[in-house]
């Protein structure tokens, strides 16, 4: 009798184990080798992955804007072009610098610590590749009215940080759209403009 005793609980505590192991072995698989983000969210934070997902993409200070004359004057270029209809693109912003700025140090306002406009943005679509497309409202004050912009962009699952917050100069090909039209475009083949630009005209938005 004591022997089957011992003989059932060795087979308990068998049976016990190897599920364990099953159990850490496959989640591990799960969590490490699926290039699906869905199955990577099952134990770790989740991330954006699908269509009507939401992030939260922040604006930092640009070191590239050093004076309130640089920020007036590419507030006032961005308001002339909703009110003219016409389109800024990301070059056309380097006439509004000074001229030793180099032309690598677009992307350093990522490590500017002083968050100066953040907005809510809906994952729209998702390519082939994962990256996701983002679109993001948000109202500002042009004189004594009220417009809504809309900005638009993609970003690379792995620029997301933890809290699902997304640099505004990691979005690709961004753009600010106005009343149905286009009032800012980054160059494709350039670093991204925009978190430059929302910088400049974060006071904007403070009303």
């Amino acid at each position: 009798m004591e022997m089957k005793r011992t003989l059932l609980n060795l087979s308990i505590a068998s049976v016990l184990l190897f599920v364990s192991i099953s159990s850490l072995t496959f989640a591990t698989s799960l969590y490490t080798s699926s290039t699906n983000p869905q199955f990577k969210n099952i134990l770790g934070t989740y991330k954006p992955s699908r269509v009507g997902d939401y992030v939260t993409v922040v604006v930092y200070e640009s070191p590239r804007i050093s004076t309130s004359s640089q920020v007036n004057t590419l507030t006032n270029a961005f308001i002339n072009a909703i009110n003219t209809g016409t389109k800024l693109v990301g070059l056309d912003l380097s006439k509004y610098l000074p001229s030793s700025g180099s032309s690598t140090d677009k992307r350093d306002n990522k490590s500017q610590a002083n968050a100066v406009l953040e907005l809510t943005a809906v994952v729209k679509e998702v390519d082939q590749q994962g990256k996701l497309f983002l679109e993001g409202r948000k109202q500002i004050k042009v004189g004594n009215d009220l417009r809504e912009i809309i900005i638009t962009g993609w970003v690379h699952p792995d620029a997301i940080k933890p809290g699902n917050i997304v640099n505004s100069t990691d979005l690709i090909n961004a753009q600010i759209w106005e009343n149905g039209k286009i009032v800012f475009q980054d160059d494709p083949q350039e670093s991204s403009w925009l978190g430059l630009l929302l910088s400049a005209i974060a006071n904007l938005f403070k009303f």
